[in-house]
Order: C-alpha cells, then structure tokens, then sequence
C-alpha cells in the first residue's frame, strides 16, 4: 500500500512536520508533483482492495489554504504513470491501457485536461521530466526491448522526436530523474549507480554513486541539491532502512541526510514552500 508523502522537512530544525493526510489513504499507483507551490496527486486506483481500476481523479494540495481539494479529472485514467511540470502544466504520461504513450497536460488556471500527442515508442518502465522548455521520457520496455529510450517532446510545435546521445545508460529498473541547472539527472530502482545529461551536448556521464541501495523512492531538487529516498533491507534478515541521502555537485559525494519518520515501502516527493511557524508539532519518529 502506497500513500502520497504529505509530510515535510524544516531546512532550520531538520526535523520533519506533518501535514494533512491525504483524504484517500488506501489509493496506490498514483503520480505526485507541485505546481505553483500547490502539490497535485493524479489517477492510481480507486483506493479500495476490492476494486484496483484505474482512476481519472486529480487531487490538489493548496498549500496556503492547507487543505485537499478534487479538481478536473483526467481524460484516461491512468496508473503507474508519471508526471511533471513544464511551462506551468502539468503533463501525465503513460498508465492508461493503450500500447502506446498516452499524454495529457492540465492547466490550473481554467481546470482543464488536454490530450498531447503520444510518445513515439512505447515504453512501461520510464521516468520524465522538463529540462530547458521540453519534455524528457527515459526509460524502456522489457517485453519488447531492453535498451534504454530517450524521446523529447517540444511544446511549441507539439511534437515528439527520438533522442540519441552517447553512453545512454542500459536498461534500468523503475527510474527517476530531475533536472538542476539545465541537466538531467537519473537514479535507477535498487541500484546505486547516478547518471546525468546534458541536452546541450547532448551526452550521458556517469555521477558519483549512492552510498546505498533505495527501491520504491523518489528524486527531487532541494536547494541545488539531490535528494534521494527509498527503502532497502539491510541484510538477507535485516531490518527495512528508509535513509535519505544528498548529492551535493560542490563535493561532488553523496551523504545520509536523515532518515524518514515512517517506515513506508513506497514515497512520493515534491517541494513547496512553507512557513515553519505554521507547524510547530514534530511529526513522531516510528521507533517500531
């Protein structure tokens, strides 16, 4: 069971705050991002055990209001699916049941969806994210092919093209990526290896490794910096570790932040900003 992660970190006290819980608790299969400081929550299933459809649903955190609101819904429902921002909307890729890549983007200022054209291949296991005005979708599809795909997708003349650059990285499990300063950044499930790409080289490099394995986390930029989360099993019967760790590119290391307040096996990452003196209770630490 997954749930969106509505809790937050304190740059000053480094300690982690709660906020309100997410009116839907047993939804999983969603995709989270944040939108002009409001935080947006979109398909995955229709949170019952009983019934695991995908969902068309879009939820919105409004941050200043502090509260959970339904907004549009998609057109396709859609679960496991990705999301991102890019020229102020918001883009869901995939997840829907068609063979192809299904693509939408939403404009919170009228609450509306609009269908994009699909993606030129198609993949299942993939990441995207918006560097330099477009959009990037990496990933690949291991029932038909193993290799790693990139495809950008230009807004401006709403159209896809296929990517190829050098030592693009081989398949890897469930990625993720982001973009700092104009490059792409790309962790991989349940590896340490980190790689980057720069569109304007148009190359792959390979980034200092994590100090240790995450599976079913997130990747966001915080303060020109990497975070990474996600959960590992220290030892064939150890315990379940939910460690965060930062790249820093000044020192070019990776370092373990601080550990999650929950032990949750699945986490949802985006930033916003927050006064810190609207949330003075600590959110408690599980020590089970």
């Amino acid at each position: 069971m997954c749930l969106p992660s509505t809790e937050l970190q304190m740059e000053i006290s480094w300690q982690w705050h709660q906020l309100p819980n997410f009116p839907n608790p047993n939804k999983w299969g969603y995709s989270m991002v944040s939108l002009n400081n409001d935080v947006y929550v979109s398909g995955g299933s229709r949170g019952s055990n009983t019934n695991t459809w995908s969902t068309t649903e879009t939820w919105k955190y409004i941050t200043r209001e502090a509260k959970w609101v339904i907004v549009a819904p998609m057109h396709r429902p859609r679960t496991n699916h990705t999301s991102a921002t890019l020229n102020g909307e918001i883009y869901v890729i995939g997840g829907t049941t068609s063979d192809r890549v299904e693509v939408e983007h939403y404009d919170p200022y009228t609450d509306s969806w609009a269908l994009t054209c699909p993606a030129l291949k198609y993949v299942t296991n993939f990441t995207a994210t918006a560097c330099q005005g477009k959009l990037y979708v990496i990933g690949s599809c291991a029932v038909k092919y193993n290799a790693l795909t990139m495809q950008c997708y230009n807004p401006v003349i709403d159209s896809w093209t296929s990517v190829c650059s050098p030592f693009i990285p081989k398949y890897l499990s469930s990625p993720r990526s982001v973009c700092m300063d104009g490059v792409i950044y790309l962790v991989a499930d349940n590896t340490k290896k980190v790689y980057s790409y720069d569109p304007e080289e148009n190359i792959w490099q390979k980034v200092q490794l994590l100090q240790m394995l995450h599976e079913n986390g997130g990747l966001v930029t915080l303060d020109n910096k990497l975070y990474v989360t996600g959960g590992h099993w220290k030892g064939m019967e150890g315990d379940y570790g939910v460690e965060v760790e930062v790249y820093s590119r000044a020192s070019n290391s990776w370092d373990i932040e601080c550990t999650l307040p929950r032990m949750w096996f699945y986490t949802g990452l985006s930033t916003i900003f927050l006064d810190p003196s609207q949330w003075p209770d600590v959110f408690p630490i599980d020590t089970t």
